[in-house]
């Protein structure tokens, strides 16, 4: 009995993390992907060396200690002693050591100031393009759900049409052999069973594609117990009110934070015709104390640097296109994100529609394909009327998961749009 224990655990862990995998919501889809989609972990990555080159530029205005030291063998020794001087001072040793601790703080740097603060700028513009990189790939994530949910539904009703070609051939076959039915009809029901057979190859073969880039996206493997979610068709925001949304969108906020550093970088230009005030003290350590007589000394003071060359000034049109590029791309991105909240806008409200009218036409398909099953019973309706009536079903009903589909994803794609919540509590 003990040899059964371990293949019966790992049956039950294995069917546990699939029902686990099957069971995920959307949302701990999004949470999958904050750590296994390679886009979001790049996006991390550059937020990661914005703030690190952030803190780099500050502590440029830190004190620098520099330290030194130097060996140096002279061929021949200097000293000046008696009669001269009462003791030995050794000017030149053979074997002279030196070494030095320097610090430098910089008093007056207004370049450097700007262009320290041209970086946090440009650190809160990571921030803002990580959290726009997050949406993004929330948005790949819940088109790939929802596509693969829609891809499994087309599956089941791939095959519900198959079986019921399988009925109509079999019964077709019956009606040749008893002689109600001619040898053209039963070549058309065998057509009509091969074709759907094709058509049940692509919707495989879409199945396999979608579980496939939704997996690389959010790193989870997905059973086939995914199902569309149920319709949701409450109206959002007008559009007046979500357009109202721009100017908090990460996007848009980014592009503003780009532009001030590009601002401030220009200011940091100009201000290199300004002087540079620095402070320095300096500890001397040496065996070679000439005249002073001293292995250790210091000094300190202020020194000022004033720079002028024709580079400086060439660069204040370079950085004055800089700063229209800067301010044309804050303006480019506003256009785009207020065009992607009116085209998901109008997606959803399409959405809607198609969907009513979608249902109606898989009632009428349904109800149509009956009636021509009924007719072909009693001889008031062709072959051809009922094949015919159950590729409209068919198609009414692929329409139907197809617009099912388009109305989750326009929904999730406004709100992203519009810098809202991804998904409502309830769909968490």
């Amino acid at each position: 009995m003990k040899t059964l224990h371990h293949p019966l655990l790992l049956a039950g862990l294995l069917a546990a993390a699939a029902a686990q995998a099957q069971s995920m919501t959307l949302q701990q889809l999004f949470d999958s992907a904050e750590r296994h989609n390679v886009d979001r972990r790049t996006a991390i990555e550059q937020y990661n060396k914005a703030r690190a080159e952030y803190r780099q530029a500050w502590t440029g205005l830190l004190p620098a200690l520099t330290a030194s030291g130097t060996y140096t063998h002279n061929q021949y020794p200097a000293a000046i002693g008696p009669p001269i001087s009462p003791v030995t001072i050794t000017i030149t040793p053979i074997d002279q050591f030196d070494g030095a601790l320097r610090v430098d703080l910089p008093l007056i740097d207004t370049g450097r100031w700007f262009r320290s603060a041209a970086s946090g700028a440009l650190e809160d513009a990571a921030t803002e393009r990580s959290a726009l990189a997050r949406d993004q790939m929330r948005r790949g994530v819940s088109q790939a759900y929802y596509s693969y949910a829609a891809s499994l539904k087309l599956r089941d009703s791939a095959k519900q049409n198959i079986d019921v070609s399988q009925a109509q051939l079999k019964l077709q076959d019956i009606r040749e052999k008893a002689g109600a039915a001619t040898e053209l009809e039963l070549l058309r029901a065998r057509a009509e069973l091969q074709r759907n057979l094709q058509t049940m190859a692509d919707v495989e073969n879409l199945v396999a594609v979608s579980r496939r880039a939704l997996r690389t996206l959010t790193g989870v493997e997905l059973g086939d117990n995914i199902v569309l979610p149920a319709d949701d068709t409450h109206p959002e925001a007008s559009l007046a009110e979500l357009e109202g949304r721009l100017e908090q969108l990460p996007g848009v906020r980014a592009a503003d934070k780009e532009r001030l550093a590009t601002d401030r970088l220009a200011l940091a230009t100009k201000l290199a015709l300004v002087p540079i005030v620095g402070a320095q003290f300096t500890e001397r350590f040496t065996n070679a104390g000439g005249f002073q007589g001293k292995d250790a000394l210091y000094t300190y003071g202020v020194n000022l640097t004033w720079r002028l060359d024709a580079p400086t000034f060439m660069a204040f049109d370079a950085q004055a296109a800089n700063q229209q590029v800067a301010l044309l791309a804050a303006e480019r991105t506003r256009l785009a994100s207020r065009d992607q909240i009116n085209r998901d806008w109008q997606s959803l409200t399409a959405s809607l529609t198609k969907l009513e009218a979608a249902q109606a036409q898989v009632t009428a398909a349904e109800r149509a394909a009956t009636v021509a099953q009924a007719r072909y019973a009693v001889g008031a309706a062709t072959q051809i009327d009922v094949i015919q009536s159950q590729r409209d079903q068919f198609s009414a009903e692929v329409s139907l998961i197809q617009a099912r589909t388009d109305l989750a994803s326009a929904r999730v794609s406004l709100r992203l749009s519009a810098g809202l919540s991804a998904l409502g509590d309830e769909q968490r």
